[in-house]
């Protein structure tokens, strides 16, 4: 597995692997912009040159990253590669002065469970959060 900075000129690669693995959907260009504003808040994983795992993240006021997505295709997951990209992430937080990390998962999923093992904390319910009406929980812990 390669763990690489994602580059704009990998946005099509990157949106059909998205489409694939995420029931919501975005708009690239909302990606691209993400890059631009913060290139090592942005990672992607590689396994046979296919993208198999992304997260990307934003620098937040106080001091707060907020992770944007982190997703993994199902045949590389429970394989330690979504910690992998989150610890880059938060490094790359640390570097830009982060303390806080936090993030929105969908409360009836596995995520919650691999967040929690990972030291987050619920700290706030958002209510038809996701696009079909499903409830978000926020998750937090110290970068």
């Amino acid at each position: 597995m390669k763990y690489l900075l994602f580059q704009p000129e990998e946005l099509d690669e990157l949106m059909r692997f998205l489409t694939a693995n995420l029931d919501e959907s975005y708009k690239p260009e909302v990606f691209l912009k993400i890059q631009s504003q913060w290139p090592d808040g942005f990672a992607i994983a590689r396994r046979g040159g296919i993208i198999v795992g992304a997260a990307c993240g934003a620098l937040l006021p106080g001091n707060k990253l907020r992770v944007l997505i982190l997703v993994l295709a199902p045949e590389v997951q429970r394989q330690g590669h979504g910690r992998k990209l989150l610890e880059m992430l938060m490094a790359a937080g640390r570097k830009r002065g982060c303390k806080r990390v936090a993030l929105e998962a969908r409360v009836d999923s596995a995520a919650v469970k691999f967040y929690r093992h990972l030291g987050f904390s619920s700290v706030d319910l958002l209510p038809c959060y996701y696009q079909d009406g499903g409830d978000a929980v926020v998750m937090e812990r110290l970068v």
